[in-house]
């Protein structure tokens, strides 16, 4: 330590115009505003030259916050600027206001600072985010009258902060501000001399592992080189995983396919090569994170071994500097420059939660390829095309309508605490409460309850009834509910940023059993019941007919693809990986916990699936693939909500209890005459409901003061031995989102009922949808070819093959459609 120190100050030569120890010490002169070419006339405010340090005999601070009052009163003038001063900054130096907002109020600023000045810190934060010079200029007045109340360590924490913020407005004023100039040498000077007292005169004898804390959204995450190593060895299992698959998938000839009795596989084929796309994608992918990993860690290593090295400790440096005048504050002052360096370290640690949180919106984006083959295999093969189509449509409209709206109902903060009212289009955007990965993964999230919904109305809703409920359902339904239950504003949301909980605990949803699958189900039985069943699904006497879909081999790979995108669903809700929780060792953390969910999520549908199977077996005497395939996807449903939170022998009970809940609500659907061709309403609606019920009766403790900290006397489950405040919360949950689904996608449908703008005609309808709508057939030749269900404006003609000595397919015949109008 004393060698390396040595060698630095031969670098470092303090000010020559240090004081002896009986006089008093200066810091810092700043040049007159009124000299910068940049400076604008209101501003010309000359400052005080020099702030004096009272030094004992010995040469040692008497006081490293002399004056307190008159430094954050200095910086209070500072910001007195015009109303529009903010909001007329070039947009990059806005994007610099928004990274000293996130730098003045990060992490958890109420325990370093006391609840008030981190209130207020909070408050300055989202003004300057917002462009309010006026409103932040009163905030931070606000500081000199309540800095006597505060501790030695609330000063410090505001120090550091101030100092962290104020090298932000420094990066603001080399570009021609010279306002924020200004502002910046006296933010960064104040914060010193607040800070002055967290700067350690005794080094730890065992040195900690460099860190730096991260925001995303409510959440918090710290980096280590062990953490990065763990997420490398993480990827490259990820990536030889989607490798296998790959090599699986290429090892089916595309000869096996051609000949196949079911001819639903001639899409299989073509599906073939997109799937090996995803899988070599992935591959890649996860190999490329794997090695930036690597690549991180061993760089943070270095980094950490250099902090480690520079680790100062004024009591050594004094003896080194000699007879140095004053050599005490300028062993203070070098430890403060050594906290700047470090401070500055690991700015590049904000890539790995960002990676991290882009490849779950991809998983999640990939659901809708699930949806698509599980849509298609559940309809009759006449309206697959169509089907195909409204999954496409769901996530394009969903796209713009989230960009222009969704987003900023949803997460628009600061805002009040039933809708955004921010970030509209993503005006200003990224901030401190969002970046673009966050807004990507929040849309992936809204287009997967519009898909929910189109399956419950498949088979006989027109075109342009899709192209709106998709648009309104993604740009204002949802994500109103999601700003309740998962923004820092929301009101019953369990991560509420001023901590007023309802009952205590707030909603627990962490992945979306409610906010996604209820608002998806809901808005599909509403569309159902309105439009009315199928033709043909119930015969003269209303007993149920059964109208199975044309291909089991899609709903299988549909299920498949759901189940690959769920582990992005559920464990991606983290948004971060890298967050050590502290309390079970160094290799205990969120990265565990993502584990977990992802264990918990495969033992609800596994179970859910297996539980299906034996009582379909025992209640209609076979075994039925299809009723497994949403078996398993009840599950996933119902351990969405508390997926982080649950023991995995709780998400058995999850499972086994979802099965029996969507068997019987298929029983009741039947007996109701409802008609959902995909039991979307059932399945998710009511698995959905069950799933939130369940985490109010099973949330473990500790795990949720580990995802949802801050608050250790929060409830959990009640037969966890919480009280029954969560199960309550949960219960308000499912009732304000059948409410507010059904007051506003109710309206919805009934109005384009009465418009004639929901239902297509009986011809169209038993013709099918690819016919009439989409130009043909999806397949070249399908069991309904025989024009039973063909109006008479249409005549099959049989074509024959002409060679006979060609071999022909299984499919001998195809058919050709002329109209005879």
């Amino acid at each position: 330590m004393a060698s390396s120190l040595s060698h630095l100050l031969l670098l470092i030569k303090p000010p020559s115009n240090f004081p002896s120890a009986q006089n008093v010490f200066f810091l810092g002169t700043p040049q007159p505003i009124a000299s910068r070419p940049h400076s604008r006339p209101f501003f010309r405010r000359k400052l005080p030259t020099k702030i004096p340090f009272a030094i004992t005999e010995s040469g040692s601070p008497k006081s490293l916050d002399p004056d307190p009052k008159s430094l954050l009163q200095e910086l209070a003038e500072t910001f007195v600027l015009p109303a529009d001063y903010f909001s007329k900054l070039p947009r990059d130096l806005r994007l610099d206001l928004n990274d000293a907002a996130f730098d003045l109020s990060n992490g958890p600023v109420k325990d370093e600072c006391g609840e008030d000045l981190g209130e207020i810190l909070l408050n300055i934060s989202r003004a300057w985010e917002l462009a309010e010079a006026s409103t932040s200029a009163a905030l931070v007045s606000k500081l000199p009258v309540m800095v006597d109340s505060l501790t030695d360590g609330n000063k410090s924490a505001l120090g550091k902060r101030l100092i962290s913020a104020g090298r932000r407005f420094q990066s603001m004023g080399k570009y021609g501000q010279g306002e924020q100039e200004m502002i910046a040498k006296v933010m960064i000077r104040t914060g010193k001399f607040l800070s002055a007292r967290a700067v350690t005169t005794v080094t730890s004898a065992e040195p900690k592992q460099e860190t730096r804390t991260l925001k995303f959204g409510e959440l918090q995450v710290e980096l280590t080189p062990d953490k990065a190593y763990i997420g490398a060895v993480i990827g490259l299992l990820f990536s030889t995983l989607s490798w296998g698959l790959s090599q699986g998938i290429e090892s089916i000839p595309e000869s096996s396919l051609q000949y196949a009795n079911d001819n639903a596989l001639l899409l299989a084929k073509s599906l073939r090569g997109a799937l090996l796309a995803l899988c070599y994608s992935s591959t890649l992918l996860s190999a490329f994170t794997s090695v930036g990993l690597l690549l991180l860690g061993v760089q943070l290593g270095s980094k950490e071994n250099m902090a480690t090295s520079l680790n100062c400790s004024a009591s050594e440096l004094i003896p080194l500097l000699g007879s140095t005048p004053n050599a005490s504050a300028a062993a203070t002052y070098i430890c403060q420059q050594f906290g700047a360096v470090a401070s500055k370290l690991l700015d590049t640690t904000y890539a790995v939660d960002n990676t991290y949180l882009l490849f779950s919106a991809y998983l999640v984006f990939a659901m809708q390829l699930g949806f698509a083959m599980l849509c298609a295999g559940s309809v009759r093969a006449k309206n697959t095309m169509n089907i195909m189509l409204t999954n496409v449509l769901d996530a394009a409209a969903g796209g713009l309508s989230y960009y222009l709206f969704g987003y900023a109902f949803a997460f628009g903060s600061p805002s009040n605490g039933f809708i955004g009212r921010h970030f509209f289009g993503l005006k200003s955007f990224p901030s401190q409460s969002g970046d673009y990965s966050f807004f990507l993964y929040q849309w992936a999230f809204a287009i997967a309850a519009a898909g929910i919904t189109s399956g419950s109305i498949a088979e006989r809703t027109q075109f342009v009834a899709y192209l709106i409920y998709s648009s309104f359902l993604t740009g204002f339904v949802y994500p109103i509910v999601s700003h309740w239950f998962w923004s820092g504003d929301g009101w019953a949301g369990a991560a509420k940023a001023d901590g007023n909980l309802l009952f205590g605990s707030g909603v627990i949803d962490f992945a979306g059993s409610g906010v996604v699958h209820m608002v998806g189900g809901v808005a599909g039985l509403w569309a159902a019941l309105i439009e009315g069943p199928r033709i043909g699904r119930f015969d003269r006497s209303g007993r149920f007919v059964a109208l199975r879909g044309h291909s089991a081999s899609l709903v299988v790979l549909g299920t498949f693809l759901l189940w690959f995108g769920w582990y992005g669903f559920n464990p991606g809700s983290f948004f971060t990986i890298l967050k050590s929780y502290g309390t079970r060792g160094s290799y205990y953390g969120q990265w565990s916990a993502v584990g977990r969910t992802a264990v918990t999520t495969t033992l609800a549908g596994s179970t859910a699936a297996l539980t299906t199977l034996f009582g379909k077996r025992l209640l209609v005497g076979h075994w039925n693939v299809l009723d497994v395939c949403n078996g398993l996807l009840g599950g996933f449903a119902a351990i969405t909500s508390g997926c982080s939170v649950v023991e995995p022998w709780a998400a058995i009970v999850c499972g086994f209890v979802a099965a029996w809940v969507l068997m019987g609500l298929n029983k009741l659907a039947a007996k109701m005459k409802y008609d959902d061709p995909l039991e979307a309403a059932q399945l998710h609606g009511g698995c959905g409901a069950w799933g939130l019920l369940f985490t109010g009766l099973f949330a473990a403790k500790d795990f949720v003061n580990e995802v949802y900290p801050g608050k250790p006397d929060r409830p959990y489950g009640l037969f966890m031995g919480g009280g029954g405040k969560l199960l309550a919360a949960q219960i308000i949950q499912i009732l304000v989102i059948i409410g507010w689904v059904s007051a506003t996608m109710g309206p919805l449908f009934f109005g384009l009922h009465k418009l004639n703008l929901l239902r297509i005609s009986t011809q169209d309808e038993m013709a099918g949808m690819d016919l009439t709508r989409h130009g043909g057939f999806a397949y070249v030749y399908h069991d309904e070819d025989d024009g039973s269900n063909l109006p008479a404006s249409f005549k099959m003609n049989r074509i024959e093959p002409t060679n006979t000595n060609t071999p022909t397919p299984n499919h001998q015949h195809s058919t050709m459609l002329e109209s005879t109008v």
